[in-house]
């Protein structure tokens, strides 16, 4: 992909961030004037950047969403609901182009179909579309005006009667066209000046100047103060085609002879010499003669550029000015030696005396150039640095550096082999002292090994925070979901975040989104009343979703909580009874904290009536199995009339899995530590059997045993006269001991998916490899649970 393409589409989900985010502000305060400015910048910026690629629609929707934000921004529109509408459907519709591009580099074939009604009704506040787009022609990218304008007079009166009387002889046309380029134009990459030159069939190109230039102090080299009149032979197609990234910036208008010749007829001779003075040049007549001209161009100058008296300095970039018009079109001019010469005597004819330079030396124009186009001035010793006085190296803001995911996938899966490599020095230590004797051999092995284990450690940390990201990124996509959906059901509901700066990893970022998305679903729906029903309940009209993130140790909690109806657990277990999801006995023994918890059970709901909401059968126990198999855990409390609360737990990070050991049947096996409570041995005799099932009491509670071996199908059996090695686990808030054939130390590892022949066995959630070279299985055991419950 070309790499200016790469950063566009980098950047553009950044603006196109900001201005979802801020169109959701500004509904709720739209009279906050920053709060527009920040939404109509990030639309400008987005419009500009699209502007270096061949995307006329593109260029040409984001636009009319500038042009209505302009609007909004000047005062002249209201911002509503249906503008807000109109606004993120269009910039919805943009980012589903741009994932188009990110795969194809092209827009979609049908984007220009797609975009013309989303213009219609971004401009029908400001009056509709242009005249050709009334008539069913694909509208223009250039502005026109019918009148003969003012600025034609910058053409000169002399050239417009010639042509004038020209056009009437051969009954013909001209189209002439004005070009006020942005002043940030050079921050899109635009060159207004190599465009001008662009215009096919030139005949003349005017290059005006500011009525009055800036001083010294104020003069910015990087804003573009000039603008352009030019007249040409070309057709209204090639104009539209060259300046469709520019529309907003151009006005065209065809003229005959006769409308020339109206258009000077209504302006006497003192009125032409009020317009401001230009630096003129003919496309089809440039020569020397220019030089010829400076004193001409120093004495307008000295007319319109000081209050006071000019410097040499904006003398001397006047001329530039000249100069770099008629090197541009194929006339270079020297202003060196003898040339230069004559320019300062010109100066102090003008001036009187010799021309006044500033205390610190200018820099040099070589070759001169267009005031606006300028290159950034050379450094000379009393240059100060860009950014703050007293920071030499004149940085601003935090240094950041984009890199590439996938790189940085790669760096940890080199972490992990590294782990891997470093683990494997315990195992050669063994060896040197078991097989070969030699402690001391041994024991600088282990010294290595503590080395390694140091700087493995911190490069995993680090790269474990570049992997981090703030749960902000999860969190950013609702607010629009919020309002979109509450809108729809007639629901007011205020969106509410918390800690949405805790970090954890991006793949748990990730793989969070879905999950939170049913969650938020849900209780729009089912969980917040309606406005009505909530007044009926003494409940405030607005409702309140929090979504609420915060650390714990090596994982981190996110609740989504709301103040709605809450769970009704009679009416959970009737619904879960009538489908068939608990028994009659259940139905009366099951309290009201597991009565909540059938709502994960898959195919339960309580909607009466299906809707592309919910009503489906799915979508909390997908939340359940989606946080399960990121190695966390779901729970939720509620409270009939006051609301729901919904917690996840889940890893801080899914690259590095901190795995316990075990073996049975010869076989290593790995078991997450977070499930794991505790280990113990116990004596055979202390083993006991209740209805088929083998438990041992632990501190007076009754914890059921499974035999892993058995519950895997792997031949083995346990010594009756020792004591039984047991591994207490949590799995879903239950206490279940695994019966083991021994325990091994904890490892760090790189959980690997399972592929291949492998990808069904749903019991193993993933394969590592240990420093010994072998392949551990690592057990999803709420899968080896049911195993064991379906071998009973």
């Amino acid at each position: 992909m070309n790499p200016l393409l790469a950063q566009f589409l980098a950047e553009a989900n950044d603006l196109l961030a900001s201005v979802d985010d801020g169109l959701l502000q500004l509904e709720r305060n739209p009279g906050d004037p920053e709060l527009v400015n920040e939404v109509f910048r990030a639309a400008h910026t987005f419009k500009g950047s699209s502007g270096l690629f061949d995307f006329p629609e593109l260029t040409r929707l984001t636009h009319a969403a500038e042009d209505l934000l302009d609007a909004v921004r000047g005062g002249r529109l209201a911002l509503d609901s249906g503008m807000a509408d109109d606004l993120l459907a269009a910039f919805d519709l943009i980012r589903g182009w741009l994932a188009h591009v990110t795969a194809h580099e092209r827009l979609p074939a049908t984007a220009g179909q797609d975009a013309a009604g989303l213009i219609t009704k971004l401009r029908a506040p400001l009056g509709g579309e242009p005249a050709a787009a009334e008539q069913g022609q694909e509208p223009s990218a250039v502005r026109r005006i019918d009148p003969p304008p003012e600025w034609l007079a910058h053409l000169g009166t002399e050239w417009l009667i010639e042509t004038a009387g020209w056009l009437t002889t051969t009954a013909s046309t001209l189209r002439f066209l004005r070009y006020v380029p942005d002043q940030d134009c050079f921050f899109r990459a635009e060159d207004p000046l190599h465009l001008v030159r662009q215009v096919p069939g030139l005949d003349r190109m005017v290059v005006i100047r500011p009525d009055e230039w800036p001083s010294r102090e104020e003069y910015d080299e990087y804003t573009c103060i000039l603008s352009f009149v030019v007249a040409t032979r070309a057709s209204a197609g090639e104009l539209d085609y060259l300046l469709r990234y520019v529309p907003d910036q151009v006005s065209i208008v065809e003229l005959d002879g006769a409308a020339i010749n109206r258009h000077l007829d209504g302006e006497d001779a003192e009125d032409l010499g009020t317009v401001p003075e230009v630096v003129a040049a003919d496309a089809l007549h440039v020569d020397a003669r220019l030089a010829a001209d400076a004193r001409a161009v120093l004495t307008a100058a000295h007319r319109t550029l000081a209050v006071g008296e000019p410097t040499g300095t904006q003398l001397l970039a006047l001329i530039g000015s000249v100069t770099s018009a008629a090197a541009a079109l194929g006339v270079p001019l020297d202003l060196t030696g003898a040339d230069q010469d004559a320019v300062n005597a010109a100066v102090e004819g003008v001036l009187g005396h010799a021309p006044v330079e500033p205390a610190a030396t200018p820099p040099a124009v070589d070759p001169p150039v267009i005031p606006a186009l300028a290159a950034p001035p050379a450094a000379g010793p009393a240059a100060e640095p860009t950014g703050r006085a007293d920071d030499p190296g004149g940085q601003v803001g935090t240094r950041v550096l984009k890199v590439d995911q996938e790189k940085v996938d790669r760096l940890m899966e080199l972490v992990g082999e590294l782990n891997v490599a470093k683990n494997g020095l315990t195992f050669l230590a063994a060896a040197a002292e078991e097989e070969f004797g030699s402690r001391a051999l041994s024991r600088r092995i282990k010294d290595q090994y503590a080395g390694m284990h140091r700087i493995a450690e911190e490069l995993q940390a680090a790269v474990m925070d570049v992997r981090m990201l703030p749960l902000s990124v999860a969190f950013g996509r609702f607010p629009r979901l919020v309002r979109d959906l509450s809108r729809r059901l007639g629901k007011t509901i205020e969106l509410i975040t918390e800690g949405d700066d805790t970090m954890a990893d991006k793949d748990v970022i990730e793989a969070l989104g879905d999950p939170l998305v049913h969650l938020v679903r849900n209780s729009l729906d089912h969980g917040i009343e309606t406005s009505d029903e909530r007044a009926a309940a003494g409940k405030p009209g607005t409702a309140r979703l929090t979504l609420a993130a915060v650390a714990d140790g090596d994982a981190v909690l996110v609740e989504v909580s709301d103040d709605g109806r809450g769970v009704d657990p009679a009416r959970v277990k009737r619904k879960a009874y009538e489908k068939g999801l608990i028994s009659e006995e259940e139905l009366e023994s099951l309290s009201d904290t597991e009565a909540v918890d059938l709502v994960f059970r898959p195919g339960f709901s309580t909607a009466d009536q299906i809707s592309d909401l919910s009503g489906r059968g799915v979508g909390m126990d997908a939340v359940r199995a989606s946080v399960e198999k990121l190695g966390g855990t779901v729970t939720m409390r509620s409270e009939l009339g006051s609301g729901t609360v919904t917690r996840l737990r889940l890893p801080l990070s899914m690259a590095v899995t901190q795995v316990m050991v075990v073996s049975v049947a010869g076989q290593r096996f790995g078991v997450p530590v977070d499930l794991v409570v505790e280990t113990v041995r116990v004596p055979a005799a202390e083993m006991g059997r209740v209805l088929h099932q083998e438990v041992v009491v632990m501190r007076g509670e009754v914890v059921p045993v499974i035999d892993l071996a058995r519950a895997l199908e792997m031949p083995w059996e346990p010594a009756q006269d020792r004591d039984r090695a047991v591994l207490i686990v949590s799995v879903n808030g239950q206490r279940v001991g695994l019966l083991v054939e021994q325990f091994h130390r904890e490892v760090d590892v790189i959980l690997k998916p399972m592929e291949g022949l492998l990808a069904y066995a749903d019991e193993f959630s993933g394969t590592a490899l240990l420093g010994d070279g072998l392949v551990l299985l690592v057990l999803n055991l709420k899968e080896v649970l049911g195993l064991a419950a379906r071998a009973a």
